[in-house]
């Protein structure tokens, strides 16, 4: 196998692992069942890896997002699937909420969340709710708006986006956040800023 060869072979390999992971999350958000969205997708051509779901289509990647519409409902094109598909997997982030969580206990995430981020998130919905409101939210104002928060809550929530896209870690260690997190922490936060979160 050349060089070349073997480099798309590996791309497309990623692409459609890549294309799996955000039916898989997206196909949550829209009530379908993930294992019927990873199990159609497997009849799909390396090079046309996404599904429809309405109808079977299966389309390249590049197709995605790309302002036509390329499944029969427009599925290819829903603002949601397009913010998550820029945004980490819904279960790190949840996988990463849950850390927190575990580490510091039920109360932590009120922290950046506010008093509705008690007992595990339960009054925002758990972890879950959390996590894909974090993936589909185009904006923070968004996020807001599906989680009901406070007007206060978000604007904490607000300057501790902005104090991470400033570099500003005193922030997240006033919020009682170890060193030992920080990184990872700043690194999860970014990724959200770096994709219009604050917008």
């Amino acid at each position: 196998m050349t060089k070349s060869s073997c480099f798309y072979s590996l791309l497309f390999s990623f692409l459609f692992t890549t294309q799996q992971i955000i039916a898989i999350d997206l196909a949550r958000l829209y009530g379908h069942e993930g294992h019927e969205v990873q199990k159609r997708s497997e009849t799909c051509h390396p090079y046309e890896p996404f599904r429809c779901p309405s109808d079977g289509n299966c389309i390249s990647i590049q197709y995605l997002c790309d302002g036509a519409p390329d499944c029969s409902d427009g599925y290819d094109e829903d603002m949601r699937l397009c913010t998550a598909a820029k945004r980490p997997p819904v279960e790190e982030t949840a996988s990463f909420l849950q850390s927190l969580l575990a580490s510091h206990g039920p109360n932590y995430l009120e922290k950046l969340f506010g008093s509705k981020a008690r007992d595990a998130l339960a009054p925002l919905g758990g972890v879950e709710k959390v996590a894909i409101a974090l993936s589909e939210s185009q904006t923070i104002e968004d996020f807001g708006a599906a989680l009901h928060l406070m007007r206060s809550d978000l604007e904490h929530l607000r300057s501790v986006f902005m104090a991470v896209e400033n570099g500003d870690l005193g922030m997240l260690k006033s919020l009682g956040i170890k060193d030992s997190e920080l990184g990872d922490v700043k690194f999860f936060l970014e990724k959200l800023v770096n994709t219009g979160f604050l917008d």
